[in-house]
């Protein structure tokens, strides 16, 4: 066997098998690409929502860089504290968020 040729082979092999199929069963080959025409898209009114939520988001001006500077310092010199209390107290109200329908 010549491994020149494999993938030749291969791929014409795979093209007689489909070209027989559908000529085998006309109708399933019909099918198929009558499915495509069939697909449809419907945006529900969630979707909308988030895009209004995102041009807000992207339009809010916050000015946040104070607070960003100082946590970096207090952070650089070993003096920022991690409550963790709070921390928690936010990982659950994020999970009730996502559990909610």
């Amino acid at each position: 066997m010549d491994i020149k040729n494999i993938n030749t082979s291969l791929v014409n092999n795979r093209l007689n098998d489909s070209s027989q199929q559908a000529a085998k069963n006309p109708s399933s080959a019909n099918l198929k690409t009558s499915d495509k025409s069939a697909d449809q898209v419907t945006l529900t009114s969630v979707s909308s929502q988030v895009k209004n939520l995102e041009e807000k988001a992207a339009n809010s001006s916050i000015d946040n860089q104070g607070r960003i500077e100082a946590l970096k310092a207090a952070i650089k010199d070993g003096s920022y504290q991690v409550n963790a209390q709070s921390v928690a107290n936010k990982l659950i109200q994020t999970e009730v968020l996502f559990a909610t329908p």
